[in-house]
Formats: structure tokens, C-alpha cells, sequence
């Protein structure tokens, strides 16, 4: 033992030197030389970590895998079978727990990787959430609050659809899985794939262009209107998956005017986008196996229904047969003469019935044209016009009588008005010696001696004619002034 010790010291005293010789050393050498130092650090087989669970899973053999990790780190966690059955409660995904361990290389395909993982002794869970659980449930609750996930807003997939989008990324499984169902399934199907990163910081970002694109008029323009559209990608954890739970991505699933089928990791994850789609499916495999009808199934479908219709075909044509059997049976097709009996006695009595009317209302028909013949001729046109002509010679004289009278009263007030006339008019006055002195420009009458001015020219209105004449002065009645000559 102490022999193997010794050699082992040997070997990484030999090591070091090389190294501080600047010699290379293989792949191998350097990590069993990490897992020696880790190995050999008391601190590290005893430790409690805390963090949250991510990729819970439990192999055919019993043992458990998943990863312990917080917001920024992330280690691979291993608890043997025996020590999971002495849990009093298993955790579940995104749990923030304390896991006692030792720290020891890890191995992936039987080698040794400069990758270290916890080998678990027990796991103890807190009662706080982990840092993506609680993400994960503050955005469920915020775009749930506004309606992105209510089942009315559900749209049923096209059962045929020709044209099928999607949004995954070109190098993963996901898009191999979803080509091959759809080929066996149905070749006639087009498949048109919107290129996206589906993990990652920038993968958010990369869906929603790809949502986009999608639903542009530029897609449909240049390939097609796109029936239906699958966005996922294969499993993982939790973070792995996150892309698919931020909220601009659901958003944009919750926009598209395509129906939506949300496929994202395996059948135990679950995203926001399962939630904000269509429809969600478990994996990519089987949301090709909704979206396209197997062309098998369809090839039964119709051989069974063209079975059904030949069946209420011929049970259709089978009822009829019986119907117009006993319809054949009847008396109406046996003996069609009798069933006419009825209605010969019906067409004798309403025969009779119509003569008597018809001699009942042409004879009072008769007795009204003779009544109109007697009023058209007491109504004859010429008895009238005599009628006429007597009572319009009687209102012409009564006219012309009228006329007189009123025109010989009227011709009385004219003479007593015109006498009135004469004795007002102003030539009346002039007469009697007076005369009317004007201005021969305005005609205005001149009645004051304030309308006259020296050397004014003004006309003088007589009885029998005009005179123009010059006034030399004006003299007011209260001035004893020498006398104007007019």
C-alpha cells in the first residue's frame, strides 16, 4: 500500500515537472490531475450547496440526474438509488433545495471530463422557490390576468393544411423528427422552415422576427398563405427552454394571425407558449402528428365511409321499394275512376247552383241598365244646354242692370269729388288774382321772404300764363323799407 502511494506521488512529482518544463501533457493527464486536486480537498467532500433543480430525472436503474444551479452557475448533481429511497419527499422541478455532498470529476461515455459534478447524500428542500420557478410564475400570472390564455381565443387547426411553417432551429433534432412524420405521413404536405434560435440570450429576439416573417404579406406573396405554424424544439431544462417563457415571445404567438401549435421540449415540460398557442403538443413529433392527417388514415376514413354510404344507399333505395309497393296497392292506383265519383256529383250541384246565379244576376243587371237608360235621357245633353242657355240669358241681364247702377253712382261721385277738386285747386285761386311765385330750377314754391335773395331770377305763375322776373330787394314786414319793384 505504502509502495502504491508512493509511486502515485512519484507520478505527479514527474507531472509537475514537465509542466514547469513547459512540456505538453495529454488530455488525460490534466484530468486526472484536476480530479486528483479536487479528490484530495476535505472541504469539497463534505459540502452543502444550494440552488435550484433543473432536469429532475430518474433512470431505469433507479439513480437520479439533474442540475444544481442559481442565477448565473450551473453543476451536474448524481444521487445513488439507495440514498433516494431514504428521501422523505422527493423534490420536483425548479425547487430551490440544499443538497449535501462531495465534489468529484464527472464522467460522460465511461471517460473522465474536466467537468465536476455532486455526488448527493441528501437533498433538502426550502421553502422559497427557485429564481426560474419564480419568473415562470410572475409572467403566468401577468399575461393570464390579461386574457392571453383564455380557451375562447383557441382557433381550431385546419384539417388539411397544404402549406406547414416552422419556427425551430435549422441545425436540431426538432425539425428532422417534424420533416420525417410529416413525409410519412402525408408527402403532399409543403413544409416551409423559419430559421430561429431557440436558446440562449438572443433567441427571444430571433422568435419573434421569425413569428413575424410568418404572418408578413412578403411570405405569403412569395411561397404561399401559411395554413399552420409549429414553433418549438427538443427538451431540456429549464433555462435551456426559457426562450419560450419570456413574455415577448408569447405575446407574438398570442398576435399571430396563423393557428399556433406550441411544441417545445418533452411531454413532462411545459412553457408559456403552450399555454398562449392553439394547440399544445407534447413533442415535435407528435405536433406533426396532429397537424398532418396520416394519408393512410384518411385512405380508410374514405373506404369506410364510401362502405357506409353504399349501405344507406341501398337501405334508402330498399325503403323506397316498400313504399311504392304499397302505394301500388292502394285503390287510388287500382281503381282511379271510383275515387272520381265524389267529385262528378260535386261538379253536377255546383253546375246548378252557378246557372240559377248567372240568370239571377243578369236580369238584375238588366233592371239596372233600364233604370240608367231612363236617367241618361231625363240627363240628355241637349235638355241641358237649354237649361243652360235660359239661366245664362237671366244672369246676363242681371249683369248688365247691375253695371248700369253701379256705374251711374260711380259717375255721381266723380262730379261731386271733381267739384270738391276744382275748389281746392290752386288755378281756382288764381282766378281770383292771386298769384304762385316758384325757383324756375327746383320749381319749389316760394313762400317766405327768407326763400328770396337779391338779383334772384324767379317765376311767377298767373291765371293765364308765366312771368320771369328779378327781385331788386328783399323787405320783411317789420322793415319800413323803400318799395321793391317787381
Amino acid at each position: 500500500m505504502d509502495f502504491g502511494l508512493e509511486s502515485v506521488e512519484k507520478s505527479w512529482l514527474e507531472f509537475a515537472m514537465r509542466i514547469e518544463q513547459g512540456e505538453p501533457v495529454s488530455v488525460t493527464e490534466i484530468t486526472n490531475y484536476l480530479r486528483q486536486l479536487v479528490h484530495g480537498d476535505n472541504l469539497l467532500q463534505r459540502v452543502w450547496v444550494r440552488g435550484e433543480i433543473s432536469g429532475w430525472r430518474v433512470s431505469q436503474s433507479g439513480h437520479a440526474y439533474f442540475t444544481l444551479k442559481d442565477e448565473q452557475s450551473q453543476i451536474g448533481v448524481v444521487m445513488w438509488k439507495e440514498r433516494l429511497a431514504k428521501l422523505r419527499e422527493t423534490p420536483n422541478e425548479g425547487e430551490k433545495v440544499l443538497v449535501l455532498g462531495s465534489i468529484r470529476g464527472s464522467r460522460r461515455d465511461g471517460k473522465f471530463t474536466a467537468e465536476f459534478q455532486i455526488d448527493a447524500y441528501t437533498i433538502i428542500r426550502e421553502i422559497d422557490k427557485g429564481y426560474w420557478q419564480q419568473k415562470y410564475e410572475e409572467t403566468k400570472r401577468k399575461l393570464e390576468a390579461e386574457g392571453l390564455f383564455a380557451p375562447e381565443r383557441k382557433r381550431r387547426l385546419p384539417f388539411f393544411p397544404h402549406r406547414i411553417g416552422v419556427i425551430t432551429s435549422p441545425d436540431g433534432a426538432a425539425i428532422r423528427d417534424i420533416v420525417r412524420i410529416v413525409r410519412e405521413r402525408h408527402s403532399g404536405v409543403e413544409i416551409i422552415l423559419f430559421p430561429s434560435l431557440v436558446q440562449g440570450e438572443d433567441a427571444p429576439n430571433s422568435l419573434v422576427k421569425a413569428i413575424a416573417l410568418a404572418n408578413s404579406e412578403e411570405v405569403e406573396r412569395i411561397v404561399g398563405k401559411i395554413d399552420v405554424l409549429i414553433i418549438g424544439r427538443g427538451g431540456g431544462s429549464i433555462e435551456d427552454l426559457w426562450a419560450f417563457n419570456e413574455e415577448i415571445v408569447v405575446r407574438a404567438i398570442a398576435e399571430s394571425q396563423i393557428p399556433t401549435v406550441s411544441a417545445v421540449g418533452h411531454e413532462v415540460d411545459f412553457t408559456l407558449t403552450d399555454s398562449a398557442a392553439d394547440v399544445r403538443a407534447p413533442t415535435p413529433t407528435a405536433a406533426a402528428q396532429m397537424v398532418v392527417p396520416n394519408r393512410q388514415d384518411l385512405l380508410e376514413r374514405l373506404w369506410q365511409l364510401e362502405i357506409r354510404l353504399k349501405q344507406a344507399v341501398g337501405n334508402r333505395l330498399r325503403q323506397f321499394r316498400e313504399y311504392w309497393r304499397r302505394l301500388s296497392e292502394r285503390r287510388f292506383f287500382t281503381d282511379p275512376l271510383s275515387l272520381l265519383a265524389d267529385f262528378r256529383q260535386d261538379v253536377d250541384r255546383f253546375s246548378v247552383r252557378l246557372e240559377a246565379l248567372t240568370q239571377n244576376s243578369l236580369a238584375q243587371k238588366r233592371r239596372q241598365l233600364l233604370e240608367l237608360s231612363h236617367r241618361l235621357t231625363s240627363c240628355s245633353p241637349q235638355a241641358r244646354l237649354t237649361q243652360w242657355r235660359e239661366r245664362l240669358s237671366r244672369y246676363a241681364d242681371a249683369i248688365r242692370s247691375f253695371a248700369e247702377f253701379v256705374l251711374n253712382q260711380r259717375r255721381r261721385k266723380v262730379e261731386i269729388l271733381s267739384g270738391k277738386l276744382e275748389a281746392l285747386s290752386p288755378f281756382a285761386v288764381l282766378q281770383r288774382g292771386y298769384a304762385l311765385v316758384c325757383d324756375p330750377n327746383t320749381g319749389r314754391v316760394l313762400t317766405r321772404t327768407s326763400h328770396f335773395a337779391a338779383e334772384q331770377q324767379v317765376e311767377v305763375i298767373l291765371a293765364d300764363g308765366k312771368l320771369k322776373v328779378t327781385v331788386d330787394e328783399v323787405m320783411k314786414s317789420d322793415e319800413t323799407a323803400n318799395r321793391t319793384d317787381i
